[in-house]
Order: C-alpha cells, then sequence, then structure tokens
C-alpha cells in the first residue's frame, strides 16, 4: 500500500467514526457530510434504488423516528481498500436499541459502501445495505449474528 493510500484508509476509518457517532446520536447533520449529493443507494427498505443524497437522509430520518436515541451502532470486521480517490469498505453492521413503543430491537446487516475522494473529502457515493434470505420462503434473516 502507498503511503497516500494508507493516509487515505486513515482518512475513510475517521469518517466511518463520524458515521457512527451520527447513528447513535441521531445526528442527520453530521450525517450529509458522509454522502456524496448523487449517492445511489441500494439500502435495506424498498424501492431496489435510492438516487441522490436526499433519499438516504430520509432513510435515516425514518430510523431516528423508530428508534429511541441514542441508538447502539456497530461496525465489525471492517475492510478498507483504497486505490487513489476511490475506495471500498465492507463489513457487517448492527443496529440496535429501543424502539419509540419501548420493545428492543437490533439487527446485524451486511454493508458495503464504494467511497470517492470529492474535492479532497471522502464520501459514500455508493453503499448497498442487505441481510440474507432463508429459502424457500424468502424470510429475511435478521436473527443471524457474525
Amino acid at each position: 500500500m502507498t503511503t497516500q493510500n494508507a493516509v487515505s484508509e486513515v482518512d475513510i476509518r475517521e469518517r466511518i467514526d463520524i458515521l457512527l457517532d451520527a447513528v447513535r446520536n441521531g445526528d442527520l447533520g453530521a450525517l450529509k457530510t458522509i454522502f456524496a449529493p448523487n449517492l445511489v443507494s441500494f439500502d435495506i427498505e424498498p424501492p431496489l434504488r435510492h438516487l441522490g443524497a436526499e433519499q438516504k437522509w430520509a432513510n435515516w430520518e425514518k430510523v431516528f423516528a423508530v428508534y429511541r436515541v441514542p441508538l447502539g451502532y456497530e461496525v465489525r470486521d471492517l475492510t478498507v481498500l483504497v486505490d487513489g480517490d476511490l475506495a471500498v469498505t465492507y463489513a457487517v453492521n448492527r443496529i440496535s436499541g429501543t424502539l419509540a413503543n419501548g420493545a428492543q430491537a437490533g439487527m446485524w446487516v451486511r454493508w458495503t459502501a464504494a467511497w470517492q475522494r470529492i474535492d479532497g473529502a471522502w464520501m459514500i457515493a455508493h453503499d448497498q445495505v442487505s441481510v440474507p434470505l432463508y429459502f424457500p420462503d424468502g424470510r429475511a434473516a435478521t436473527d443471524l449474528t457474525p
């Protein structure tokens, strides 16, 4: 790994820390600094793709409306691959906490993000969040743990 790529990896890990703190604290303003304006997101809920950062922010607003703050948010087994102004990260993430109705909830998801350095800042240009399915019934496997 080149020195520049190593520095970029540190920068991306710092950006992920900002993302984690923003989710845990329900801080939509901080989340807005992470996603590129032209983001394409294959998020966990319909539709098949969300176009533009505004749609991603709207998804996080829904999460913050369902969960009480602070939330639990963990990234495990994070891998960061960097080449110049592009990078890919992948991990399994857990969101958990108390729902607005008082019930406890949480699940692990698979997360992949494509990062692009835009005007010197690393931004998520594409992300994908998913859970495996049990076949043949197609039920979401939200009970799995790493």
